[in-house]
């Protein structure tokens, strides 16, 4: 399982990916797979510190921890440290989405060589 430290407001906190993390949030949210990037990609405002939350809350469950804070806590001190520009919520974000695309395979391109079906 693929794991990202970050300090934010001076606190250092764990933030896990994989399949155990996903299935977690979907549930939680209540929304399917697909319709998690559409809100992801509709509002990052609200879904990548939410999802933030949920990933460090599932990563000390996991290691047997509560988490001292809450979503509205996370989003305060990400909005208090520069907010959209954020290096924490950033970096969560590209691991995030890494951590989706990882080992997915890609379609091969059409050469133009192959015949063409009747």
């Amino acid at each position: 399982m693929k794991t990202l430290n970050l300090t934010i407001n001076g606190k250092e906190i764990k933030f896990s990916f994989g399949l155990g993390f996903l299935g977690e949030l979907i549930d939680d949210l209540d929304i399917g797979f697909d319709e998690l990037f559409i809100k992801y990609d509709r509002n990052p405002f609200k879904y990548i510190p939410l999802i933030m939350f949920h990933s460090a809350k599932f990563t000390a469950e996991n290691n047997d921890k509560e988490i001292d804070f809450t979503k509205n806590d996370l989003c305060n001190w990400i909005d208090d440290d520069g907010g959209l520009k954020n290096e924490s919520m950033i970096k969560f974000s590209h691991a995030f989405i890494e951590s989706i695309n990882k080992d997915v395979p890609k379609e091969e391109e059409s050469k133009g060589n192959e015949p063409k079906k009747k």
